[in-house]
């Protein structure tokens, strides 16, 4: 702030009055702080609940504690700062401007900071589908980029004298193959070289339209571009490029993010802060996480559920989600490639298939993972590093996922470089595979999905003291987690003790007696050096 003000002092022009001087830096000074998210103080978290004007409607109401109250008024208690607002094309319907006004009145006075989301489509738009809006079918590419410009000028003025503060505008959603009806056949998709040439010129046009339209309405626009590869830094990294490349302004990079999906094998947060600090660094970009999710459990049914994947250690209940969201936040907080994140759809409650992402419960009342969201980032611990364990009776037992891993990656690029590429041959390979770490078991086939599966052998190794294991774990450094195994024992209430006269932070998962132990692996060891 103060090179800024001495930039302005020194440039002064001479003869300008230096009382309406000083105003005019104070002003600029305020305005360039509000619009800095990632400040030494606070995470910058949001809401997308766009469901809740309709939910009204229907007489739906959302409670703390017993008590009903605003949604908006509610979220922002609970340390929500930002809103981000769905704008789909024509004026009427779901989303529509209309429809989207209201939100962001109502986010606005309940001291949210809303910013605009321009789907440029009608209907819903994501990783799976673009469609094309109606109103612009039969428009050729120079057309439609014209009528999309238009388009992006007048609702971004008409939002502007809504009420509208925020700068930050979001071009499309989820638009790693397309916009605007701009969409891959089957074998391009995933492919950045293919795509650089069937899909992203043409969805490139399209962003330089709505871009350019959205600064003739607002000439302090910012822009976030919106990706859901939240497994495949690659990817990611050679979409952006292609769009810097084309002169399309990327002031912040969007990443969604939903674990529990397993997609590319990314259960853990910190595959995604690999991704995401990859991403930073090569693009030079701050990233915003405009979706994220996680579920409370894992009976749903719907578009989503399969959506079911425990992370280690938080197991798919309110208490789970708490400890996850609350990590989530703490981890991001001290990730400097992260601006701000927020939540998708936290007030869609009931018993359809949001339920379980839901931070509310069927009944309306809030569920326990809304005290995430109350941390300042100073206050937020600093994310330690997780020592599993498995508890299996009178047993304490320690779970080498580092060593499995280190184990797993060479054969399975040793079977790879056989068959030259992954076909029935590899399979059969490797599902008979025989690779057991410290008396468990590894399933090299789970890497198929891009996990990998511990199960305890038949004849585990003899039984270690567990007071010496659990010992072993720096408590200022470390966490630890223990699976539990069937059913809990005294056991585990004297390690729980144990922990606690430590100072050591212990969580418990529980998983079913024959279920194996699932974790991150993910997809870039295939990338790495091959046997000779």
């Amino acid at each position: 702030m103060a090179a800024i003000h001495e930039h302005l002092a020194r440039n002064r022009l001479p003869g300008f009055p230096m009382p309406i001087f000083r105003l005019c830096c104070l002003l600029l000074l305020l305005a360039f702080a509000s619009w800095a998210h990632a400040d030494d103080t606070a995470l910058f978290t949001g809401v997308d609940a766009n469901y809740s004007l309709q939910m009204e409607k229907e007489g739906r109401q959302w409670k703390w504690d017993g008590k009903a109250d605003d949604l908006f008024k509610g979220m922002a208690a609970q340390g929500a700062k930002g809103f981000r607002v769905r704008l789909w094309t024509g004026d009427e319907g779901p989303n529509g401007k209309t429809y989207a006004t209201e939100v962001v009145k109502r986010a606005l006075a309940a001291g949210l900071d809303p910013y605009l989301v321009i789907f440029l489509s009608e209907d819903w738009a994501d990783l799976m589908k673009q469609p094309l809006p109606k109103v612009w079918a039969g428009l050729d590419m120079d057309k439609r980029a014209e009528a999309v410009r238009t388009y992006s000028r007048e609702v971004v003025a008409h939002f502007r004298k809504a009420g509208l503060r925020s700068h930050l505008y979001e071009i499309g959603n989820e638009i790693d193959y397309g916009i605007a009806g701009v969409y891959p056949s089957k074998g391009a998709k995933k492919n950045p070289t293919a795509l650089s040439k069937s899909c992203w010129p043409d969805t490139v046009k399209l962003i330089l339209a709505s871009e350019a339209g959205v600064r003739e309405a607002d000439p302090e626009a910012k822009f976030l571009l919106h990706v859901a590869h939240w497994w495949d830094a690659d990817f990611c990294i050679a979409f952006y490029r292609f769009l810097l490349d084309h002169r399309v302004q990327v002031d912040f990079a969007g990443l969604s993010y939903y674990p529990s999906a397993n997609i590319g094998g990314s259960l853990e947060m910190e595959q995604f802060g690999a991704v995401a600090t990859r991403i930073f660094e090569a693009i030079k970009r701050p990233l915003i996480v405009p979706e994220v999710a996680y579920p409370s459990t894992a009976d749903f049914k719907g578009q989503f559920s399969r959506w079911k994947k425990a992370a280690p250690g938080y197991p798919l209940t309110p208490e789970g989600q708490q400890r996850w969201l609350a990590d989530f936040l703490a981890y991001c907080a001290h990730l400097p490639a992260i601006d701000s994140i927020y939540y998708w759809s936290p007030e869609w409650y009931g018993e359809g298939m949001w339920k379980a992402f839901a931070l509310f419960d069927s009944a309306g009342e809030a569920k326990p993972a809304w005290s995430a969201f109350r941390g300042e980032r100073a206050s937020l611990p600093t994310p330690k590093s997780t020592v599993f364990f498995e508890l299996d009776g009178g047993q304490l037992r320690s779970v080498p996922i580092a060593e499995a891993r280190d184990r797993a990656i060479p054969q399975l690029r040793a079977e790879l470089a056989k068959t030259g590429r992954v076909n029935m041959d590899y399979i059969h390979a490797i599902t008979a595979a025989q690779l057991v770490v410290e008396g468990w078991r590894v399933n090299l086939r789970a890497s198929l999905m891009g996990n990998i599966d511990l199960l305890p052998t038949d004849h585990p190794p003899k039984a270690v003291d567990w007071k010496a294991q659990l010992g072993e774990v720096d408590a200022k450094t470390q966490k630890a987690v223990i699976f539990v195994r069937g059913e809990a024992t005294p056991l585990l209430d004297e390690v729980l003790a144990s922990a606690n006269q430590r100072g050591l932070e212990v969580a418990t998962h529980p998983v079913a007696a024959d279920a194996p132990l699932k974790f991150g692996l993910g997809f870039d060891w295939q990338k790495g050096p091959q046997p000779e």
